[in-house]
């Protein structure tokens, strides 16, 4: 037996294979969107990827020529346009000229802190509590100060860090202290005013008035004309036109210092100190990067003590 045969019309068979080339034609535009979308993407990101690496060289240059050691924050070379849209700017400071946090801890300096953080808006209870915390976490007694915090208390207040009984490694450690959201509260860039890394004291000459006002405790008016006339005309600390003080016999007049303030005060300040803060940022087209180091000036190799990118 014989299956009788079914036949369709020439028209449509035609008809059906116009549908299946409209299809295919869809498909394939589709399909040629997609790749354009993707080549574009990575047109972008390589193109993106190339002034990130672009703007991180510049500024990478920016840090060799910060790190020179007898070049000056106002040196015209620390501006430079390189090429069209491509650019480095550095800034130089002494790291001595921020308040060194760890040094002041394990000199007993508190008053220095307690100066600081109540001109930051803290009330003496509060800054007592700061304090004590700060010199519980670097203590490696384990014993509580009388208004400070070990690893018990913060246990029980459910916090996963413990106090580490060392000093400091990062500022962003100093954080992690229990009570020291009233100074991140109260002066949310705390952080410009400290370092680790210089060698301990303040450099007076080029310390803003604030801190060496907190060292001291006095009146800004009693700094700024020091400070000022310190600057020189343009005044900006650590140019060419300053007039840098030369003992601390005239830092004591200058200020108007007791020989008792100064002997006891007189290891927290010096006229200098040899670490140095470099920050210096690339931009290639829309793309920053900022790198900042810290490093020691005259080290032979170059030692970096801090090296960050943002």
């Amino acid at each position: 037996m014989t299956l009788p045969r079914i036949s369709f019309p020439s028209g449509s068979r035609r008809g059906s294979a116009l549908v299946l080339v409209f299809w295919c034609l869809i498909l394939l535009s589709i399909a040629i969107v997609g790749l354009v979308e993707m080549v574009e993407l990575s047109v972008e990101h390589t193109t993106s990827h190339d002034l990130q690496v672009q703007a991180r060289a510049l500024a990478e240059s920016g840090v060799a020529l910060g790190t020179y050691p007898q070049i000056l924050k106002d040196d015209p070379l620390l501006l430079q346009q390189v090429a069209p849209g491509r650019s480095f700017k550095v800034n130089i400071q002494s790291e001595g000229a921020r308040l060194n946090l760890n040094y002041i801890l394990e000199t007993g300096h508190r008053d220095v802190l307690m100066n600081l953080f109540t001109r930051w808006g803290l009330t003496l209870d509060e800054a007592n509590h700061v304090i004590d915390c700060l010199t519980d976490w670097i203590s490696p007694t384990g014993l509580r100060s009388l208004n400070g915090a070990v690893a018990a208390d913060y246990a029980a207040a459910g916090l996963p860090q413990r106090p580490s009984g060392k000093p400091f490694v990062s500022l962003d450690e100093v954080s992690l202290v229990m009570g020291f959201e009233l100074v991140e509260k109260a002066k949310p860039d705390w952080q410009d005013s400290f370092t680790l890394w210089s060698s301990g004291p303040l450099n007076v000459n080029e310390a803003p008035a604030a801190l060496i006002a907190a060292v001291f405790d006095l009146d800004d008016s009693r700094v700024d004309p020091m400070v000022n006339a310190r600057n020189g005309k343009d005044g900006i600390a650590g140019t060419a036109d300053d007039v840098p003080i030369q003992s601390m016999n005239q830092l004591q007049a200058d200020l108007g210092l007791s020989q008792l303030q100064m002997q006891t005060l007189g290891n927290m300040v010096s006229l200098s100190d040899p670490y140095r803060r470099v920050e210096s940022v690339g931009q290639a087209g829309q793309c920053q990067v900022k790198v900042s180091v810290v490093t020691q000036i005259n080290a032979t190799p170059p030692q970096y003590l801090l090296w960050s990118e943002q």
